[in-house]
């Protein structure tokens, strides 16, 4: 019983993880970029291109945390997934707005880096450590979305994306850097500041709100033959 709950909560952590990280719009978008731009090549260099992504992913798993310690310094980072969704648009929308003749090497060493930071976020998002599910589901999913799109781009006439993949390009540009900049802009939570006097011993607080117990106020006690000559003699 208590292996197929284990069972159930993982498939549902895996589940969770797909539909919030793998599928969220800030990882589809470089990597339906990256498909237009295989479409745009001929069939060898998208392999190419694939194998490069595959590759890409295991320099970014070797060089992981290297990544953080040099982006750990970078304003915001840390509180977005260490930029990585900005510089992945940044790259592959470059990639797009740049003429024809340099996508045969650009698109190759584009897809090598996106797979690297695609590995650096997989592995930080990752909600089961040291299991395999999580970065073989984000490699599948990565590898499925650039086929899909270049081979539906490939349908049609390679002379109708001279504008369209220039805008398109430009949109990721646009969008990786207003990501980035927001990020970046973006002030960390400012600290209240602790009082300077310490509290007292008994733990309450000082000042005049300070509850002060009221003085227990004594009084002489009456003599009691002056208080028998006061009574009626019987």
């Amino acid at each position: 019983m208590i292996g197929v709950l284990a069972t159930s909560s993982e498939k549902t952590q895996t589940s969770w993880w797909i539909l919030n990280s793998a599928l969220s719009p800030e990882r589809v978008l470089p990597l339906a970029g990256l498909g237009v731009a295989t479409a745009l090549v001929s069939l060898r260099l998208g392999v190419l291109t694939l194998v490069a992504l595959l590759l890409g992913e295991v320099v970014g798993t070797l060089l992981y945390d290297r990544f953080l310690d040099v982006m750990a310094g970078v304003r915001g980072a840390t509180t977005h997934a260490f930029l990585t969704a900005p510089f992945s648009m940044l790259i592959i929308g470059i990639v797009l707005v740049v003429s024809g003749r340099f996508r045969t090497w650009t698109i190759p060493a584009a897809a090598c880096l996106i797979g690297a930071l695609l590995a650096v976020v997989t592995k930080l998002t990752d909600p089961m450590l040291n299991d395999l599910r999580i970065p073989l589901s984000g490699t599948i999913i990565a590898v499925w979305i650039v086929v899909a799109v270049g081979l539906i781009g490939r349908i049609f006439p390679p002379a109708w994306y001279t504008i369209g993949t220039r805008i398109l390009g430009s949109w990721l540009v646009a969008i990786g850097l207003l990501l980035g900049g927001t990020a970046i802009a973006t002030k960390p939570p400012t600290t209240m500041p602790q009082p300077s006097g310490a509290a007292p011993a008994d733990g309450l607080p000082t000042g005049k709100y300070r509850y002060e117990p009221p003085i227990q106020q004594f009084t002489r006690p009456r003599d009691s033959l002056k208080q028998g000559e006061h009574k009626l003699m019987p």
